[in-house]
């Protein structure tokens, strides 16, 4: 990685971490510079404005969340150990954290009606979670033409949860999630 992509990708790890803990419109681009230790002209050699370094940082997470996930996806053989295992990861990765939820949806929310463009990729993120879930849902006894449907019902199941851990920061929100995710497939809830 030459210097100037490191550079670039500092900025990018920076605003993201920023935004996830502080949000979209508390963090301005002085701070951004001020975290991530590069020059002003850093800033806007990769970046016109704030809402291109969003979009980069939307990439950045989002490849590092789906690859996470189909990577558990691959190595699932059902749902249930596909919510274990993504448990297990997120209680070590988010503890060490001190902000909490998903990053697609933190910053999702807040600019949900202030970036038209930048709502259209943070929902496309999202899209994909949902096809991660379509697919290991297909490991179950799931009609077809009913896979989008409960994972619909899961990713709602799944973001709300990381809201509410996000407001409360109390692990055992997790705990519910995993459970309740497995209770929604059990239980055919979204028939």
């Amino acid at each position: 990685m030459t210097k100037g992509e490191q550079s670039k990708r500092k900025i990018i790890e920076t605003a993201g971490e920023l935004f996830w803990k502080n949000g979209y419109t508390k963090t301005g681009v002085s701070e951004i510079l001020k975290a991530s230790g590069l020059p002003k002209g850093s800033f806007y050699f990769y970046f016109k404005k704030k809402s291109d370094v969003a979009e980069a940082v939307l990439q950045y997470y989002g490849n590092k969340i789906l690859d996470l996930l189909r990577f558990i996806a691959e190595d699932s053989d059902s749902w249930e150990s596909f919510c274990d295992s993504f448990l297990l990861i997120y209680q070590e990765e988010l503890a060490e954290q001190q902000y909490y939820g998903c990053p697609l949806a933190v910053v999702g929310m807040e600019i949900a009606f202030q970036e038209e463009e930048l709502v259209k990729h943070y929902h496309g993120a999202m899209e994909e979670v949902k096809k991660v879930f379509v697919q290991v849902l297909g490991k179950e006894k799931i009609p077809e033409e009913e896979l989008g449907t409960a994972a619909d019902l899961c990713l709602a199941v799944y973001e709300g949860n990381l809201v509410l851990y996000r407001l409360s920061k109390d692990q055992n929100v997790l705990l519910r999630m995993n459970a309740q995710l497995k209770k929604v497939i059990r239980g055919g809830a979204w028939k």
